[in-house]
């Protein structure tokens, strides 16, 4: 019988920024959570994929140091 992985092994839950679902299987932001400046910019991908970083990004990517 294969080994079942527990959902804790390959779940990203972080009890700092998550809350659980009444499931217990899933969860979600809190609420009034604060992210940091440029994480939910897409600048990250950016640099996964190689992508140009749009002209408007561009101020932000230097600050955060994603571009020279």
């Amino acid at each position: 019988m294969k080994q079942r992985k527990r959902y804790s092994d390959v779940s990203h839950y972080d009890p700092k920024i998550h809350t659980k679902t009444k499931g217990g299987l899933g969860f979600g932001m809190k609420k009034n959570f604060k992210e940091s400046e440029g994480e939910t910019s897409g600048l990250h991908l950016c640099k996964v994929f190689g992508w140009d970083i749009p002209e408007h990004l561009k101020p932000l990517a230097r600050k955060l140091k994603i571009i020279q």
